[in-house]
């Protein structure tokens, strides 16, 4: 060992490694800094240098951010370089253009893209789910299925899904897009971030900017593809043949006893212990549906082209065994070229083709209703057509508890679906980097063909087609954005400051076609409608055109990087509305504390920032304008009294013309927005808090119109939802050790502020409704709350509800709210609501050497679920149910205080829309695990960098709820949180591998 002296020279050793990956790098070049001295790292990344421990070691790879470490008394250094994408995190994607994280006045989150890539989903907003604070994510176990997104709560009855702005262009989905192809992700959540895209943007905007090459570099080849399988999580456990029959029997009643009877006369067994069982969920899921993927990419440049492609394919099977999958082709293009040194032009063009088999969801429905008392085959049943059992042959003939098995089989829903996204654009640097300008055109053109196609087939009477049957639909998407922008940037001493002018123009249109035809042949080669019969309604189009025009400003000024100003002004005109023009202005303010003189001699925090914003936003996602007239007939219009030339004095019937125009804007959101920007102990420690206010007001309904009847559409109400946002991260590093901890979590409080007079809406379906009221959450449960069960005939006497409802033992006690003894709508009250006033994410990583481990946890509390899976007993009370429902179900007094007894669920004074059917919808998710390890492979000074690893995606879900899964969507906003044949969620196991060249 060389013991080192004042000046003096020590052998300096060390080994430097890519900062993310831990893969060690050769060919780094080491020099000390303002001398001519320097060396290289080996094939394994180590190195050796002379230097004095006053003499500062300068690190530099191509790709990577230069490093400097200062020596001292340090003669082992470990070194970790960071990619320049890594270094490049803290420059944010904004609306048309990008901004320094530290310069922003919005909360603008930038996602983490390496961590987005570790999930096993189809979909990159899946991928999201639980990484970003304000954004809840709702997934679906569907192969190619969108996820429900939503940003800062709910705002809207019509629409409430994020604007996607993919290089450029505006969607209403990504569900197209591969992760691997993304470059940059951003997500603005505030007003004052979103109000540069107008109309668009009341519900949040998701930026995404994907691959691109870069001037003078060189080539670069990466792979990374997984194989796994899919098998279900959380599974429900139904009532057996036994326990059910046990059900039914204990009910008292003839017709339902008679089921149990017919099973054992034909299938074997006795009352309580029938020889078939059947568990439809088991027979419908399958415990291993293979999932892969693979993608390849190739980006590079020159000093004049720069070049980045890309290709991925995705194949998933559905956890259904039926015809149940989704396969995605993807291609990825672009170029840059810089004709001169004023100008640069540019292509992108992305181009996806899927193929998706939908499964029939109504068989899951069917399993929950399903008797276990007969099979999924019957070698009896000679006429079926593929020897399935039949529900009637034990006397179910209503086709509600048809063959859930032969209900998924006879299904065949295929679409094809075609989109090509190209944009051109040309840069102009005006004046010395100062001015610049830049027109691009961007499109979307795509096609979705549906084929659903019914064979002829028998079962039962009640479960089968008489004649084949195809539909086919197809949609046409032809939609353009043309930008114009004008940038000034410059500077003046310690005035900073940029100005953004813009103009868009814009054009969406939509065409569906839909024919349908009978008695079509079997094989696919034949299905097309000229060769069945078509039958009048057969067919059917339909279509819309919208056009906008839009003009744009945005203003930045900062001094000394410490007093931060963002103002921005949009001006839409649209097609869509009689109010042609709708104006949203926004402006942030920051102040960042640091950089003040009274914090400069601190050494605790390393940046403090303050910030303030307030916008408005518009959401056109809800009807047009429209108009119509209805003439009015009769004797109850005519202004002739008498008869006249009549002798049997008829009437002479009159005629009126009624019309009606609604008068139509925009949703209007306006926000505030209050946050906290922190880094602490020497960045290791980052942060931030926020508190949001969204008042979205002219929200739009139908609502009843005075006198005339009937419903009128217009923007009568108004809605707000706050809450806070929190954002933790941490990460440090000792020697070969790393390791880090993040999280995020968010509050929301979503309340109606005003319904423009009306007292209440109602919602969701007549026998559960929902309902919105000023002072409360959209669409809430509405119902009854259930107090208990009765025990004994006592208790009963001395309730005068129960006494004049004639309740039983076993019955629901129904809570009289009034205290009037009277059950009547005075009771009714809000049972909860579907939204979440709580959702969190969190994420905990370590490396050491060549291995790595990550582990991400996500979840939500506070909202409610309304089981519509049990609740439909009060339509068939014969049906099956889960078995945590049957085997607990009232039997006697002290029993149960939670479930009633079995001839209960016959009665229709338990059918009423309770507290019983809304459960609890939070849960906690183990999101996904990932174990990883680095190689590397050198040949001379080329490297390449090998990553095997294996991930669990969705492992676990803990949750009180009792069906499949607690993530549920509803069918329509105003159903929102209603549990009925949802797809079940899945598990994914896979083994990867990733190979950069």
């Amino acid at each position: 060992m060389v013991i080192s002296v004042a000046y003096g020279q020590t052998s300096i050793q060390g080994v430097v490694k890519d900062g993310s990956s831990m893969i060690s790098m050769p060919g780094v070049t080491i020099s000390i800094k303002g001398k001519a001295a320097s060396t290289k790292t080996d094939a394994t990344g180590k190195f050796q240098i002379n230097a004095s421990p006053t003499d500062s070691l300068v690190f530099n790879f191509l790709g990577y951010r230069t490093q400097t470490v200062y020596i001292g008394n340090q003669t082992q250094l470990n070194v970790f370089l960071e990619n320049e994408n890594k270094a490049l995190e803290e420059v944010v994607v904004i609306g048309y253009g990008t901004a320094n994280k530290n310069d922003l006045t919005a909360p603008v989150s930038n996602v983490n893209i390496e961590n987005l890539t570790k999930r096993t989903t189809s979909n990159p907003m899946q991928a999201l789910q639980g990484s970003v604070s304000g954004v809840q994510v709702i997934t679906s176990g569907a192969p190619g299925s969108s996820p429900t997104v939503r940003i800062r709560g709910v705002g809207s009855l019509n629409n409430e899904n994020p604007l996607y702005v993919v290089d450029g262009m505006f969607l209403d989905n990504i569900d197209f897009l591969n992760s691997n192809d993304i470059e940059n992700m951003s997500i603005l959540k505030d007003a004052s971030g979103a109000a540069i895209y107008g109309v668009r943007a009341a519900n949040g905007v998701v930026i995404i900017t994907t691959k691109k090459g870069k001037m003078n570099m060189k080539t670069r080849v990466n792979y990374e593809g997984y194989i796994g399988f899919q098998r279900p999580v959380n599974m429900l456990k139904m009532a057996n043949g036994s326990q059910y029959a046990a059900m039914q029997l204990a009910k008292g009643i003839k017709a339902d006893s008679l089921y149990v009877v017919n099973s054992v006369t034909k299938f074997g067994g006795t009352g309580f212990s029938p020889n078939t069982s059947t568990d439809w969920y088991g027979e419908l899921l399958k415990n291993n549906a293979p999932m892969q993927s693979h993608s390849l990419d190739i980006m590079g440049g020159t000093e004049k082209i720069n070049y980045s492609f890309g290709a991925n394919l995705l194949d998933q099977e559905g956890i259904m065994s039926a015809k149940n999958e989704y396969k995605r082709y993807n291609l990825r293009f672009q170029m840059e070229a810089k004709a001169f040194d004023w100008l640069k032009l540019g292509f992108t063009a992305h181009l996806s083709n899927s193929i998706l088999f939908s499964p029939n969801n109504g068989a899951f429905m069917l399993a929950y209703y399903a008797s276990p008392l007969y099979p999924v085959y019957d070698s009896n049943n000679t006429l079926a057509t593929d020897g399935f059992a039949s529900s009637t042959s034990i006397g179910y003939n209503n086709g509600v508890f048809n063959n859930p098995v032969a209900a998924a089989h006879y299904n065949y829903d295929r679409t094809k679906a075609f989109q090509l996204l190209p944009s051109f654009y040309a840069d102009l640097n005006i004046w010395k980097d100062k001015i610049t300008f830049r027109t691009q055109f961007s499109q979307k053109l795509g096609s979705n063909h549906n084929y659903n196609y019914r064979p002829q087939y028998y079962v039962d009477n009640t479960q089968r087609s008489q004649l084949s049957n195809l539909k086919s639909v197809q949609d046409r998407y032809t939609n353009y954005i043309w930008d114009n922008l004008l940038t000034y940037k410059d500077n003046a001493g310690d005035h900073n400051w940029s100005l953004l002018l813009g103009q868009s123009v814009r054009e969406d249109r939509w065409r569906k076609t839909e024919v349908s035809a009978d008695d079509i042949p079997k094989n696919e080669e034949s299905w097309y409608v000229n060769l069945g019969t078509r039958s009048i309604t057969g067919y059917s189009e339909d279509g819309t055109r919208n056009a906008g025009l839009s003009y744009f400003a945005r203003g930045t000024y900062d001094y000394k990087k410490t007093y931060l100003l963002t103002a921005t002004f949009r001006a839409d005109g649209s097609s869509k509305y009689q109010t042609r023009w709708g104006y949203f202005p926004s402006v942030g303010l920051g102040w960042v504390l640091t950089n003040e003189n009274f914090l400069k001699d601190q050494n605790v925090l390393n940046h403090l920032k303050l910030r303030g914003s307030w916008g408005k936003l518009g959401n056109d996602g809800i009807n047009a304008n429209a108009g119509y007239a209805i003439l009015n007939t009769g004797n109850d219009f005519s202004g002739i009294f008498g008869s006249i030339n009549s002798a049997n004095g008829a009437f002479v019937p009159g005629y009126t013309i009624e019309s009606q125009f609604s008068r139509i804007g925009w949703e209007v959101v306006e926000e505030w927005d209050f946050g906290l920007d922190f880094t602490l102990a020497n960045q290791k420690l980052k942060g931030s808090v926020d508190y949001y206010h969204r008042l979205t007001t002219g929200l739009a309904f139908d609502r009843t119109r005075a006198l005339r009847g009937g419903t009128i559409y217009g923007n009568f109400g108004d809605v707000a939802n706050s809450g806070f946002e929190f954002n933790l991260n941490w990460a440090d590093r000792v020697g070969e050790f790393g390791y880090h901890i993040g999280g995020n979590l968010t509050t929301l409080k979503n309340e109606v502020k005003d319904l423009g007079g009306i007292a209440y809406l109602t919602g969701g379906q007549s026998e559960f409704p929902t309902r919105s009221q000023v002072g409360s959450p959209l669409n809430y449960f509405y119902g009854y709350q259930i107090a208990g069960i009765y025990q004994n005939q006592t208790q009963i006497d001395a309730d005068p509800i129960g006494k004049a409802n004639n309740a039983k033992p076993g019955y629901f006690i129904y809570n009289d709210r009034n205290g009037d003894g009277i059950l009547d709508e005075k009771d009714r009250t809000n049972l909860g609501s579907y939204l979440p006033n709580i959702t969190y994410g969190f994420n905990v990583g370590f490396d050491y050497k060549n291995f790595d481990l990550s582990i991400a946890f996500q979840g939500q509390a506070g909202n409610k679920i309304l089981n519509q899976n049990r609740a439909q007993r009060s339509k068939f009370s014969m049906m099956n149910g889960d078995a945590e429902f049957v085997t607990n179900l009232w039997n006697g007094e002290g029993s149960t205080n939670l479930y009633p007894s079995a001839y209960a669920t016959t009665q229709n004074y338990n059918f009423a829309a309770s507290s019983f059917w809304v459960e609890s919808g939070s849960y906690f998710r183990i999101q996904n695990i990932q174990l990883g390890y680095n190689f590397q492979i050198s040949k001379g000074e080329k490297k390449t960098g090998l990553r095997i690893f294996a991930t669990a995606d969705r492992p676990a879900i803990f949750t009180k709820y009792s069906g499949f899964t607690p993530e549920v969507t509803g069918d329509g906003i105003s159903a929102r949180g209603y549990d009925l044949n949802v797809y079940p969620v899945s598990a994914t196991y896979s083994l990867g591998v990733r190979v950069s060249y």
